[in-house]
């Protein structure tokens, strides 16, 4: 059995993070990422699950809430994300799609 990983929670982003306005900011940022996970059939059953019931102050996104794929992409590029947040900029949705074409 294979170990979870982590790849980001909500108290990394607030009020842990850097330039992170607020709580509502940070919910927005993984609001963004469920829908596009989502959108592109990146979630596991059990990813399903948790994007129904919300984003919650202990929200965190991990290796068990994603398929293959959507693994794969997380583990080649979402730390280039992290890097790029822009809490007050709409552009996510943007680069996540970039990383389904890399």
């Amino acid at each position: 059995m294979s170990k979870i990983k982590v790849y980001d929670k909500l108290t990394w982003h607030f009020p842990e993070g850097n330039n992170c306005p607020n709580i509502d900011a940070a919910k927005n940022h993984f609001e963004v990422i469920m829908k596009w996970l989502s959108k592109n059939d990146l979630l596991s059953k059990e990813g399903k699950e948790v994007y129904v019931l919300g984003i919650g102050s202990d929200f965190s996104i991990n290796s068990a809430m994603l398929t293959e794929r959507g693994n794969h992409i997380f583990e080649n590029h979402y730390s280039k994300l992290l890097k790029e947040i822009d809490y007050k900029s709409e552009d996510t949705f943007n680069k996540l799609e970039k990383f389904l074409r890399s």
